[in-house]
């Protein structure tokens, strides 16, 4: 066997052992939690679809990838890089006309998956959990809400805060391997989520989502060792129930 034989199947390789079954799961459900607000709102405001909706769509869904294959790789993929870059070019390729700002903020969501994956700078933690946080809720929101509506309402960015709770809360046990530090960041962003289901979100629906909060929680301190393989999709479908009882409460 040739040397370049060899180094073609060690390249391939990993790509045989990714599970594209929850690759599927996964990219669906994040893609409904990033999408199904803006758009329950943008029908209360009377919004009209943009033609530049689906190249955010596509933008939406190579970011979907490149979160599951670094979930799923310890925050250190080669493969991720191929949606990394195809993000990239469809930002930089005119989803966002007439907004600098939008343009700028999804460009930091694409980019930071080129800085997590440098262990020097440590961002396996709560620290990156909070950028990551912030970068999954407002850029992409904020952008299929301009799309729809032409401007930018701080009614809508409000009420953007479960949201921003639930990728906290939901993704902590990614980000937080050791399960000491996973109890103790599940504790205070549950919590905090808690709080803003309550400012926000008083009624039935938010009463059934703080339930699904308290029942993940438990979840997250009886099986710390979740293996990888199956952890990210697992908790995102948490997060997708528990944000769907959110958007309609």
């Amino acid at each position: 066997m040739s040397e370049h034989t060899r180094a073609d199947r060690h390249l391939v390789a990993p790509l045989t052992k990714i599970p594209w079954a929850l690759v599927g799961i996964f990219m669906l459900a994040q893609n409904i939690i990033w999408w199904s607000y803006p758009i329950h709102y943008g029908r209360i405001t009377g919004a009209t679809f943009q033609l530049n909706q689906l190249l955010l769509l596509a933008f939406s869904l190579t970011m979907s990838l490149t979160s599951f294959l670094m979930f799923q790789a310890n925050f250190r993929s080669l493969w991720a890089h191929v949606p990394i870059l195809i993000g990239l070019l469809l930002a930089w390729s005119g989803i966002i006309r007439g907004n600098f700002e939008i343009l700028i903020m999804l460009l930091m969501l694409a980019g930071f998956w080129l800085v997590v994956e440098q262990r020097w700078l440590n961002l396996q933690n709560v620290w990156g959990l909070i950028i990551y946080g912030v970068l999954t809720t407002f850029p992409l929101s904020a952008a299929i809400f301009f799309f729809q509506n032409r401007y930018l309402s701080p009614t809508f960015l409000l009420n953007l805060l479960p949201l921003l709770g639930c990728q906290l809360f939901f993704t902590a046990p990614i980000f937080e391997s050791a399960s000491s530090r996973q109890s103790r960041t599940a504790l205070l962003t549950g919590g905090l989520l808690i709080l803003i289901i309550l400012a926000l979100r008083r009624s039935l629906l938010g009463v059934l989502a703080i339930g699904m909060v308290i029942l993940t929680y438990f979840f997250m301190i009886n099986f710390t060792n979740l293996k990888s393989q199956y952890r990210a999709s697992a908790y995102l479908l948490f997060e997708l129930i528990a944000y769907l009882l959110l958007v309609f409460a």
